[in-house]
């Protein structure tokens, strides 16, 4: 299968009248945080797929309604946070925010992670007996610790979601959250136990058998 992921800067290939003709078919889109509620709606609406998608650290996915300091999540998208999801037949476990660096949303604690991970066990379980797996992709705002993982304290990785990946093995791990500006910067690697780790950053494709 082919999956569009997209994750912290919006990209004019996406947020275009020719999205997403100008692209490759696919057949799932990933939001890996900090994406505009209202370029999650514009894909959504662009096409049949629902965005899955986590919100990331700095909670833009919100969407203001008018004259009104009130704010909605975005429309025929699906939240992933805390949850565990069947789409298709594609097992998606979603976990939002970033390593807390200040006082603010969707910013946890690596205890808060932790007991995240250990609320999704049960659905997991039950995944892996009934589905001979638990879950085939892991889609958080934050990456791991590791390769992917900034150099600087806010952009820090998630012990929490090693201990997933090694638990649970996803075939796919997508996250987002630090940026790809270098032009050597590695868009994704493969771990010790052959999880595929991809950063999000702004959009790729992902051509993955599950």
């Amino acid at each position: 299968m082919r999956i569009l992921a997209i994750a912290d800067a919006v990209s004019p290939v996406i947020y275009s009248e020719n999205f997403p003709k100008s692209l490759k078919p696919f057949d799932l889109v990933l939001s890996a945080g900090d994406m505009p509620g209202h370029v999650l709606e514009f894909i959504a609406t662009k096409q049949t797929l629902p965005p899955i998608y986590v919100i990331g650290n700095h909670g833009n996915a919100f969407i203001r309604l008018a004259d009104t300091d009130e704010v909605r999540l975005p429309g025929g998208c699906i939240n992933a946070h805390a949850k565990v999801i069947d789409f298709n037949g594609v097992l998606i476990a979603g976990i939002e925010g970033s390593a807390r660096y200040r006082p603010g949303l969707h910013q946890y604690t690596e205890s808060q992670y932790s007991w995240m991970v250990a609320g999704m066990a049960p659905k997991l379980a039950f995944n892996k007996m009934t589905k001979g797996r638990a879950v085939d992709i892991l889609l958080t705002h934050a990456p791991p610790k590791g390769p992917h993982e900034g150099e600087d304290y806010p952009h820090r990785g998630v012990p929490a979601f090693n201990r997933f990946l090694e638990q649970w093995k996803p075939k796919l791990h997508v996250h987002g959250h630090v940026h790809l500006n270098g032009v050597n910067a590695p868009r994704e690697y493969v771990t010790e136990s052959g999880i595929r780790v991809v950063n999000a950053f702004e959009f790729t494709l992902i051509d993955i058998d599950l």
